[in-house]
């Protein structure tokens, strides 16, 4: 078979797809799987001049009135991108705004000019359509085949290049989150800061996290998990998010621009460092292997940050031997793989309760607020519940140790309470999937 290149216009493809003669071939093809955003996705880049990915194109020659031959094309690779092109030309969808977070762009680039956004084709002015339809995309056009096999081989081979993971593709945003979890959990040759990840268990992680020249993306994936966590729960001590690839995506985007003067990240490797002192205690086993689920090492992450919040807490060594020992031997069972907010926490709420002696939180001896803080409490928030800001009868109302909970070492005065419902206290809250 013989390849010929040629710059097609956005229009002139769209019109060969609606006209018929550019089709698929079902055999091999798939249907229209892409989502909508990953279709506004592509319309947004051609506004902002970003080049597309070549086209391939199999021309075949079919015998036509007056023995005179016509030409159809069949798509070998690019059929998601003719597709989306041609139902926004069909006013099939309207675009992202710049500050959707659906798009993703970097803080950088939100505010810049962006006047297609938000607008359908047939909301453009006249300037813009003549953009999208003038739009140059390189065609390959496959001709001569001798062998059908020989197509199907091209579209095979054209499909099975070597995908970015989301790790990967998550290391590409700009900010300062990408380039800490790269030094902290390692990257390519550059072994990382923190071994304690090389501790993780591995096992069950899927395949999309998997790429034989970079044996730290697996690592780097939990690192932006133990940071989400801890981000989430440093702000709110209730909150456990979860830690799911889209949950982590949005994490790097939020983070495209940070204060470095009070970084929130440093608080998260203050954990990072005792993590580290912990999991190197663990007794390796016979076999070698020192391996920590990664659910516990979430729920020791947790733990670690919830003590520090109180100076009555004391980590010495023989606390450290002995969460060193719980990390490695949890005396209870869960789904080591979980992503679910709702799951993690109800995982750490168990794995706390069941360490022993000798790792607690000093408390304050005093466990109930006492009548003249609750009135000042109560007019500190006008009678309204500082969770649901909704008015709180009197034989509706509790006292949360609140920003430091009473487990952690929180003091019950009221600089450290807040008035709630008794439904929307924390502790009588269902966990959330």
């Amino acid at each position: 078979m013989k390849f010929d290149r040629k710059d097609y216009k956005v229009s002139d493809l769209v019109a060969a797809y609606t006209s018929g003669s550019l089709v698929r071939n079902a055999e091999y093809q798939r249907g229209a799987i892409w989502s909508r955003q990953q279709k506004q996705a592509l319309i947004d880049s051609i506004f902002r001049e970003y080049p597309l990915p070549p086209l391939f194109l199999e021309v075949k020659s079919m015998p036509g009135l007056g023995g005179k031959s016509v030409e159809r094309y069949e798509i070998i690779d690019g059929q998601q991108r003719i597709l989306a092109l041609a139902q926004y030309l069909s006013n099939d969808f309207a675009l992202l705004g710049a500050e959707d977070p659906k798009l993703r762009l970097p803080l950088s680039l939100r505010s810049v000019g962006a006047p297609w956004a938000g607008k359908r084709y047939s909301d453009l002015p006249g300037e813009l359509r003549d953009t999208i339809h003038g739009h140059e995309i390189l065609v390959h056009l496959v001709r001569d085949v001798n062998n059908p096999d020989e197509v199907r081989d091209l579209f095979i081979r054209l499909q099975s290049g070597t995908a970015l993971t989301r790790q990967q593709i998550r290391d590409a945003w700009p900010g300062d989150l990408g380039p800490r979890v790269e030094r902290w959990a390692g990257k390519l040759s550059k072994s990382p800061k923190y071994k304690f990840f090389q501790a993780v268990d591995g096992r069950g992680t899927r395949d999309d996290e998997d790429d034989t020249n970079d044996m730290y993306v697996k690592h780097r994936t939990t690192c932006a998990q133990l940071c989400r966590l801890l981000l989430a729960h440093a702000t709110n001590p209730y909150e456990v998010p979860s830690i799911k690839a889209g949950d982590l995506d949005a994490l790097y985007h939020a983070n495209t621009q940070v204060d470095t003067t009070s970084n929130p990240l440093d608080s998260v490797e203050q954990v990072f460092v005792v993590l580290e002192d912990i999991v190197s205690r663990i007794v390796v086993k016979p076999s070698g292997r020192r391996k920590v689920a990664k659910i516990t090492l979430f729920a020791l992450s947790l733990f670690l940050q919830d003590a520090s919040r109180s100076s009555l807490f004391k980590l010495t060594s023989e606390a450290k031997n002995k969460l060193a020992y719980e990390t490695a031997n949890p005396k209870i069972t869960s789904n080591s793989r979980a992503s679910s907010g709702g799951v993690i926490k109800d995982y750490y709420e168990r794995w706390r309760e069941s360490l022993p002696s000798g790792i607690g939180i000093g408390l304050d001896p005093n466990r109930t607020f006492g009548e003249a803080d609750r009135g000042i409490i109560r007019n500190r928030q006008s009678s309204k519940c500082a969770v649901c800001k909704e008015f709180v009868q009197l034989e509706d109302e509790e006292y949360d140790h609140y920003p430091i909970p009473y487990r952690d070492g929180g003091i019950t005065n009221r600089d450290n309470g807040r008035l709630v419902h008794r439904d929307c206290h924390p502790r009588g809250r269902p966990i959330e999937e």
